[in-house]
């Protein structure tokens, strides 16, 4: 801890000290990134998915971004909630990791020591820590969803593509904004943020925010609600321009979460009953839980990122330095019952460090970026499982406690130069060579038991011995892309890219030596054509991407359950080769003043291209073959449809949204198994109506999601040793008001 803080602090020192001595800086990120309202038509927005500012029709990738506006339509609240809003985009958790899938490409590992193949980054600082992946969202200038392949300018562990978060900076002059709400199942939400000029050239944005809530579930055995929710977080940026061409930026922040788990309803898969006998007695109405099994998703977060900037002539150069520190708590009833089956606490917690220098050039004709880049994580986890615990030690219960440690060091040099051969023509290459040090502890011990509160009874008895493991990985990412101006609103698209996930060890939740397993980077190889347009004299948008990915090395989790034993076996290993192709088309029109029309959808082909998995077939006895089935977290489609209406009544606004998502049938595990999926696939209504006043700056709404309450599936997991699968339901109907204020 202290020598990361010491790094952080002389880090800092240095970009200031480069900046002193007129190193010049990269215009990365200005204050213009956002949305540019001309007047009338669509919005111009404007994002940095390629280190730097330009249209979001000018870039050519696969790029999603909300504004505050549309952030505010749409209702999000966590980094996790955005997945319904974005073509080929799905997002669900399990024991407090967040499993991200773009294109098909993702994490489905539930332990706390898993790492995804998603990269996501807050204030352009990566956020590797499982544990800090999931914060809530407030007073945020942009979301940014790149997709595809990021491993030249987003580096390792970027394989599917990269989710951005953009603050509101400072302004020069005293302004700010608060919301509040309440709604269903006494849910409170508060907001509030306010630029604070304290001297010329210098000022600070505070903000904060609390969203609390009852149980939207009922728990049968206790009597209680179930799935609370209780968040709270702050952030204050400090900035500095001491002339037109220096930027110096200081965020420090921070949040809690001492929100209930998302807890499930069994299926029983022996004659419809658990290993012990028992039936969910309510199996057709989601709202009752039976669980007697602690349920917390506690979490807290501090972060600390420091940003210098400054221009020089066509140079530039820019500095991010930031630190991570993250502790997580969770704590899952897997059976879902009333019964000791499958009860879990994951205990985590990560700091990391991050320096990244960039050195930019820009004369019009050719732009170009390059970069040093480090990175550093202390990673220590412990899980207690409490596996077949009605039974006694001696009968075969399996209390388990298993402890992990990792610290990894990266180090990265990348660039990449776009240069116009003809003012209509652009042809890009890019690169990254990056060297990845892993080094890491495992052990997994039994007890004679748990006492409440998760502490172990008795001595610990081992059984996956102590090891120390190490290794390094060296990969070359890259990318080729040329486009063209077919019109002044039309550009045309194509591009090669090339993607790694790092190599690593699996360390999670094991019962055998065999399970311990190391895997090497995996990589894919992604070839895309598209076009982005703006017709109808602004008044439409439509992006249109194609791609196909060739995917190699898959480090694929594997939930299997041997003859003879009722406790799953967990491997990690590169065990597969995939193909993915697919389509994505983005819509946003204005056909009138009154009228917007939004429809996104993505259509995706992810299979197993050859895949022998561990799991053993109980009819041949031969390993199963799952080449061809599809990738988990992979529909074959989603779409997103909204209108929006708006009414002038007097010096008054009204506005009238309606918002449909749609996420088809999607598996949870490699073997694509119809019970351990979202089903036939479903989809959400939701509605939004404002009344404000533009003039005096506020704003009366009134919402609700979910409108016809449906009942659908965010999770399943293998668990059929212990005879039943548990799934995961999404929320149900939810309605409430807000007030909006701006000063």
């Amino acid at each position: 801890m202290k020598n990361i803080c010491r790094a952080t602090i002389v880090a800092s020192l240095a970009s200031v000290s480069l900046l002193a001595h007129g190193t010049a800086l990269a215009q990365t990120a200005p204050d213009n990134a956002g949305t540019d309202d001309q007047g009338g038509g669509v919005n111009i927005i404007v994002v940095t998915a390629q280190k730097r500012a330009q249209n979001l029709q000018d870039v050519p990738v696969s790029v999603s971004a909300f504004d505050t506006q549309m952030i505010a339509d749409a209702g999000f609240t966590n980094s996790l909630s955005i997945g319904d809003q974005v073509p080929n985009l799905e997002i669900k958790t399990f024991g407090g990791v967040p499993n991200i899938f773009i294109r098909g490409v993702g994490n489905n590992d539930f332990n706390s020591s898993s790492i995804g193949p998603i990269s996501v980054y807050r204030d352009d600082v990566v956020v590797a820590s499982t544990g800090s992946q999931i914060f809530s969202l407030f007073d945020l200038e942009r979301i940014e969803v790149v997709r595809g392949p990021q491993g030249t300018l987003f580096g390792k562990n970027a394989t599917g593509g990269a989710i951005q978060f953009f603050s509101k900076l400072p302004e020069d002059r005293f302004e700010g904004n608060a919301r509040f709400g309440y709604g269903r199942f006494s849910l409170f939400e508060g907001e509030v943020a306010a630029s604070l000029p304290i001297t010329d050239g210098f000022s600070v944005r505070v903000a904060g925010m609390i969203r609390k809530r009852d149980g939207e579930k009922f728990n049968r055995f206790d009597g209680t609600d179930a799935i609370d929710v209780d968040e709270a977080a702050a952030r204050a940026i400090f900035r500095l321009r001491p002339g037109p061409d220096t930027d110096l930026r200081l965020t420090v922040g921070g949040g809690r979460d001492r929100s209930d788990y998302l807890e499930n309803k069994p299926v029983g898969t022996i004659n419809g009953a658990d290993l012990f006998g028992y039936t969910d007695p309510f199996p057709d109405d989601e709202r009752l839980l039976n669980f007697n099994g602690p349920s917390r998703n506690h979490s807290d977060n501090v972060f600390v990122n420091f940003v210098a900037q400054h221009d020089f002539g066509d140079w530039s150069v820019r500095s991010l330095t930031g630190y991570d520190k993250s502790d997580v708590d969770n704590a899952v009833d897997v059976d879902g019952g009333p019964l000791r089956v499958d009860e879990i606490t994951f205990l985590t917690d990560a700091e990391q460090f991050t320096q990244e220098l960039q050195l930019s050039y820009d004369d019009g004709t050719l732009n170009a970026i390059a970069g040093l880049y480090y990175f550093y994580e202390d990673f220590n986890a412990r899980s207690n499982a409490d596996l077949l615990g009605e039974l006694t030690f001696a009968q075969g219960a399996l209390p388990l406690i298993t402890q992990a440690t990792r610290k990894n060091k990266a180090y990265a040099a990348f660039g990449q130069a776009t240069y116009a051969v003809v003012p209509e023509l652009r042809l890009t290459v890019g690169a990254r060579y990056t060297i990845d040090k892993v080094r890491a502890t495992h052990q997994a011990d039994l007890v004679s038991g748990f006492f409440d509160d998760d502490i172990p009874n008795g001595a610990p008895v081992p059984l996956v011995p102590f090891a120390s493991l190490r290794d390094s990985y060296k990969s070359f990412s890259w990318r080729l892309s040329a486009d063209y101006d077919v019109t002044d609103d039309v550009l045309a698209y194509v591009s090669v890219d090339k993607g790694f996930k790092a190599g690593g060890f699996n360390i999670g939740i094991i019962t055998s030596v065999a399970e311990r397993t190391q895997v090497d980077p995996e990589t894919l190889i992604s070839y895309e054509i598209g076009f982005k347009s703006t017709l109808f004299d602004r008044n439409l948008r439509l992006n249109v991407a194609a791609f196909y990915y060739d995917y190699s090395d898959l480090q694929v989790l594997s939930v299997n359950t041997q003859a003879g034993s009722a406790v799953p076996t967990l491997g990690l290993d590169n065990a597969a080769d995939a193909t993915i192709k697919g389509v994505e088309v983005e819509a946003f029109a204005t056909p009138s003043d009154w009228l917007d029309l939004g429809l996104n959808f993505g259509i995706l082909d992810a299979k197993f291209k050859n895949y022998l998995s561990g799991a053993i077939d109980p009819v041949t006895g031969l390993p199963r073959d799952f080449s061809g089935n599809r990738l988990p977290g992979a529909p074959k489609f989603t779409l997103s449809a909204n209108a929006q209406v708006t009414v002038p009544v007097g010096r008054f606004e009204t506005r009238w949204r309606a918002e449909y998502n749609f996420t088809g049938k999607k598996y949870y595990n490699n073997a694509q198994d119809p019970l351990i999926s979202s089903g036939d696939g479903y989809g959400l209504l939701n509605l939004r109506a404002s009344l404000s006043d533009p003039d005096n700056g506020w704003e009366l709404a009134a919402w609700a999601k979910n409108v016809t309450n449906k009942a659908y599936i965010v999770d399943a997991t293998d668990t059929r040793g212990f005879g039943f699968v548990p799934r995961y339901y999404g929320e149900r109907a939810t309605y409430g008001a807000e007030i909006r204020l701006t000063f």
